[in-house]
C-alpha cells in the first residue's frame, strides 16, 4: 500500500510532463512569404492555449481593411483541434510594395509571434 501511497504523485508528474512537451509552442507561418499585389497568401499557425473555435485575429498593414483590431486591418482564423488554425487572405491590387508585420492574438494576449510579409508589385 505505502508504494502504491509514493507512486501515484510520480505518475501524476510524469503524466504532466509529458503533457507539456505534447503541447505545441504558438507558430505562424506566410505562404508565400513574399506576394505580388493582387494575390492570395496562406496563414496558418499553432494558438497554443486558445480553446477550439475560438478566433485568431491575424494582423497586418498588408492586409485588406474589411475587419480591424486597434484600427489595423485583420484577418480571423477558427482554432482547430490541437490549435492549428488556418485561412487565406487576398492582398489588395493596390497596396504599395513593402515589407509589413504580421502578428496574431487569440483569446485578449498576443500569441507572441512576428512573421514579415513582402508585398512586391
Amino acid at each position: 500500500m505505502r508504494r502504491l501511497l509514493v507512486l501515484i504523485p510520480v505518475l501524476a508528474a510524469a503524466l504532466g510532463t509529458a503533457a507539456s512537451v505534447m503541447a505545441s509552442a504558438p507558430s505562424l507561418t506566410l505562404t508565400p512569404a513574399s506576394v505580388k499585389r493582387g494575390h492570395t497568401v496562406l496563414i496558418k499557425g499553432n494558438a497554443d492555449g486558445c480553446s477550439v473555435g475560438d478566433a485568431v485575429t491575424i494582423i497586418s498593414r498588408a492586409f485588406v481593411h474589411t475587419h480591424d483590431f486597434a484600427g489595423v486591418p485583420a484577418v480571423f482564423a477558427r482554432v482547430r483541434y490541437g490549435g492549428t488554425f488556418k485561412t487565406t487572405t487576398r492582398i489588395p491590387a493596390t497596396k504599395r510594395p513593402a515589407r509589413y508585420s504580421v502578428t496574431a492574438r487569440c483569446g485578449g494576449g498576443n500569441l507572441g509571434v512576428l512573421r514579415h510579409l513582402t508585398v512586391r508589385a
